[in-house]
């Protein structure tokens, strides 16, 4: 097919994204067809869509699909690798009308064999982890809450008059969270530029390794079927088509999950500037008698631009596995990771902004150091939720 594997499927063409292709014995064994989608949904106009829904036809092993007749598809669940992989072959539209046999080579005219990620019939748990994007953004942004959470006891119990303060401690912590969430924010966003493509993530850290290294060596291949790089067909179709894996560069602006990663991205670096600024002797005098204007500036200021970047990344996150902008979806985790993030966030704007009063009033610091306690919180909760979502495949119940 023309279109580029990283977009996602589009009213006109049912394809969602592709990866390699198992061998051509297997897809003779369990080749499946669907035709146009059945249902789209789009939750925001300008958007590519985020849902779909296929009709399955597979004339050779039709108690596979026994009782379930559709394929389902999410950019959320795709952009995880939550699907299994299992080849099938998309009907054309120009192709609908073809009567008898599917044909037997790779591809032939009206149609195009690509490996279609379907949900098996019952949950399983995602195999190679230690190659697994997914899991290690949210085993970072489980850190980095937990570096947050133990920067929240270093502020809050000092002024419920329970240990001392230590001002040295809970500003290495928060340069501890704030890194972590920047690893964590600029991992998400190289997963969302290269959605669709995530087998190729061990390749290329393993090359990006080596390279470092001066050594040159066979990288580790989590496919045992994948001895290539490349994204393509099968037999003489491999090779026509490659992609090569990104670690900076644009996606798609109307990817509604492309743009919150990177929204997330650059709300975090910005937010990293008031972790650094808050070490010991960077701004001189704080916390207890520091300029007002720098600290305004370089400080709290951050926190808050950084603060509304993760709170307008967390809704557009929510709204990506929603039906409608404003139907909340309950059911899927990756709803309940964007809301807890949600709440997160509006935790660290608040910080930042009830900050700026913090000297002059000590009901404003309480305010403004219980936001940052109860923030991290709820950021861990997300992250929780995210690390278990990153280890299992796609539900059918979801």
């Amino acid at each position: 097919m023309s279109r580029r594997a990283a977009d996602p499927p589009q009213a006109h063409d049912p394809s969602p994204r592709t990866s390699e292709l198992d061998s051509t014995a297997q897809f003779s064994r369990h080749r499946a067809t669907i035709h146009r989608p059945r249902t789209v949904t789009r939750p925001l106009p300008f958007f590519h869509p985020t849902r779909a829904s296929f009709a399955l036809h597979h004339p050779s092993a039709k108690e596979e699909i026994e009782g379930r007749p559709h394929a389902r598809w999410s950019s959320r669940a795709s952009r995880k690798h939550r699907y299994s992989r299992r080849p099938i072959c998309i009907a054309h539209p120009s192709a609908e009308k073809m009567e008898g046999a599917i044909p037997e080579g790779p591809l032939q005219e009206g149609f195009s064999l690509l490996e279609q990620r379907v949900r098996h019939t019952e949950d399983q748990v995602k195999v190679h982890l230690a190659w697994d994007l997914s899991f290690w953004i949210a085993v970072v942004f489980v850190l980095g809450s937990a570096a947050w959470i133990i920067n929240g006891f270093f502020l809050f119990l000092p002024l419920l008059n329970i240990g001392t303060d230590s001002f040295t401690a809970s500003a290495w912590s928060a340069f501890a969270g704030g890194t972590l969430f920047e690893v964590g924010s600029y991992l998400m966003y190289v997963e969302a530029l290269n959605a669709g493509h995530e087998e190729l993530f061990a390749p290329a850290l393993w090359e990006l390794v080596a390279h470092g290294s001066g050594t040159v060596s066979d990288p580790p291949s989590p496919d045992s079927q994948s001895d290539t790089a490349e994204k393509g067909l099968t037999g003489a179709e491999r090779g026509r088509r490659t992609f090569k894996f990104r670690w900076i560069g644009i996606g798609s602006w109307r990817e509604l999950g492309f743009l919150a990663c990177f929204v997330q991205m650059l709300a975090a670096t910005v937010f990293w500037v008031s972790t650094i600024t808050g070490i010991p002797n960077v701004i001189s005098g704080l916390p207890e008698d520091p300029p007002t204007a720098i600290t305004d500036v370089f400080f709290w200021t951050p926190q808050v631009i950084g603060g509304t970047g993760f709170i307008i990344s967390s809704l557009l996150l929510m709204i990506e596995v929603q039906k409608k902008w404003w139907l909340p979806n309950l059911r899927s985790m990756g709803w309940h990771i964007g809301f807890w993030n949600l709440v997160g966030a509006v935790g660290f704007t608040l910080c930042g902004a009830l900050g700026y009063g913090s000297l002059a009033s000590s009901g404003e610091n309480y305010q403004s150091v219980l936001s940052t306690f109860w923030g991290s919180w709820a950021f861990m909760i997300g992250s929780v939720i995210q690390l278990w979502e990153s280890l299992w495949r796609e539900s059918p119940a979801q």
